[in-house]
C-alpha cells in the first residue's frame, strides 16, 4: 500500500509540475510541457527515480504517436535530458536517444544527454559510437572530441566489442590531421598485421584524406585500393606509395 500511495503522489506531482512549467517554442503540433529538473527534483520529494521513469514514459507515448500519425516531435532528446538529470543511471533513455537521433538534426540537446551518458557508462561502447558519430557528422563535425571517446575503447578486453569500432578513433583522427600526416598514419597502418583484416576500409579513408569523398573515376579509386593491398601485403615501397597517395590530393 505505501508503494501505491508513493506512485499516486508521484504522478500528481509530475501533474503539476507540467501544468505549471514554461512551454517549450511551439511546433506545428499540440504543445509540449516540461519542467526543468531542479522544479522536478523539488516537487518529486525524494522519488526522483519515479519521476524520471514517468516523464520518459511520457515521452515515448508521444514519440510513438508521432510515428502512428505521421507528425514530428522533435523533444525526444529533451525529455531524455529531463529523465536523466532526474536518474543519470536510467540506461534506456540514453540508447533511445542515442539511436533515433540522426546525425544532422539541428538541435544539439541530445549531446548533453549523450555526454552525461559516456560519463555515467564509459564502457558502453554502443553509447560512445552512437555519440561519436554523431559529433563526426553532426552539425559541429568535432572529430577531436568523437576521437577522444572512441580511444578508450583500442585496449578494452570486452570481446563483444567489434575490431573495427576498437580502431574506429583512427577514423576520427584523420579528419583533424594535415593531409600529410594522415597519410604517414594511413600508410603506417595498412602496414601493421593487427589492420590486415580490415584493409578494405582504408580506400575510402584514403579518399576522404585526398579530398576525393565523392570521387568517381574508377581508376583513381582503384589505384588506391591496390596501393593499400600491396602495403598490407609488404609487397610495395611505402615511401613510393606515400608519395604517389601525395599526388592523387584533389585541391580545394
Amino acid at each position: 500500500m505505501r508503494h501505491i500511495v508513493c506512485i499516486l503522489l508521484s504522478c500528481a506531482i509530475v501533474a503539476i509540475a507540467f501544468h505549471n512549467a514554461k512551454p517549450l517554442p511551439k511546433l506545428p503540433q499540440k504543445e509540449e510541457f516540461l519542467p526543468k529538473a531542479e522544479y522536478a527534483k523539488a516537487l518529486s520529494m525524494g522519488h526522483n527515480v519515479t519521476a524520471a521513469g514517468l516523464f520518459w514514459i511520457g515521452g515515448v507515448i508521444d514519440l510513438g504517436e508521432s510515428y502512428l500519425y505521421g507528425t514530428s516531435y522533435a523533444w525526444l532528446s529533451h525529455v531524455g535530458n529531463l529523465s536523466t538529470e532526474l536518474d543519470s543511471l536510467f540506461h534506456t533513455p540514453y540508447m533511445v536517444v542515442g539511436s533515433i537521433t540522426t546525425t544532422d538534426e539541428p538541435d544539439t540537446t541530445d549531446f548533453t544527454v549523450m555526454r552525461r551518458a559516456v560519463r555515467v557508462f564509459p564502457d558502453d561502447w554502443r553509447l560512445a559510437i552512437y555519440f561519436a558519430l554523431r559529433l563526426a557528422n553532426g552539425p559541429t563535425h568535432n572529430y577531436a572530441e568523437a576521437a577522444k571517446i572512441m580511444k578508450h575503447f583500442e585496449a578494452s578486453t570486452d570481446t563483444s566489442i567489434p575490431a573495427h569500432i576498437k580502431t574506429i578513433y583512427r577514423n576520427f583522427e584523420l579528419n583533424t590531421m594535415q593531409t600529410e600526416m594522415a597519410l604517414e598514419m594511413l600508410v603506417n597502418d595498412a602496414l601493421n598485421p593487427q589492420y590486415k583484416d580490415l584493409i578494405k576500409g582504408f580506400t575510402p579513408k584514403a579518399l576522404r584524406v585526398l579530398h576525393r569523398r565523392d570521387e568517381t573515376d574508377t581508376t583513381v579509386i582503384n589505384e588506391i585500393r591496390y596501393l593499400m593491398k600491396q602495403l598490407s601485403e609488404h609487397a610495395i615501397d611505402p615511401n613510393y606509395v606515400y608519395r604517389r597517395l601525395l599526388s592523387l590530393k584533389k585541391e580545394d
